[in-house]
């Protein structure tokens, strides 16, 4: 994984539906980042919402350390955004 890139790890359902632990994708906004893992793993397409918003059914963690919600939110290479089903027992 390159320094231009944000590591993406899929966990509970979000992992089942990618088939894969985690990606790599190019650095930029959170919507971007989403684009690029939809991209990648088809199973994730409902990730998000036709309103542009992030399906309620997942959560988002930048680093480990906040939530994220905002898909303009900037997100720099180097971090690691952890995509959680938010599903009862996901």
């Amino acid at each position: 994984m390159g320094e231009s890139t944000v590591t993406v790890e899929l966990l509970g359902m979000a992992r089942h539906r990618a088939g894969r632990t985690e990606l790599a994708v190019p650095g930029g906004t959170v919507g971007e980042l989403l684009r690029s893992v939809v991209e990648c793993c088809p199973g994730l397409q409902d990730l998000v919402v036709a309103d542009g918003s992030i399906a309620r059914h997942y959560l988002l963690c930048a680093d480990g350390e906040r939530f994220v919600s905002d898909l303009s939110d900037r997100l720099p290479a180097g971090a690691r955004l952890l995509i959680l089903g938010a599903d009862p027992g996901g």
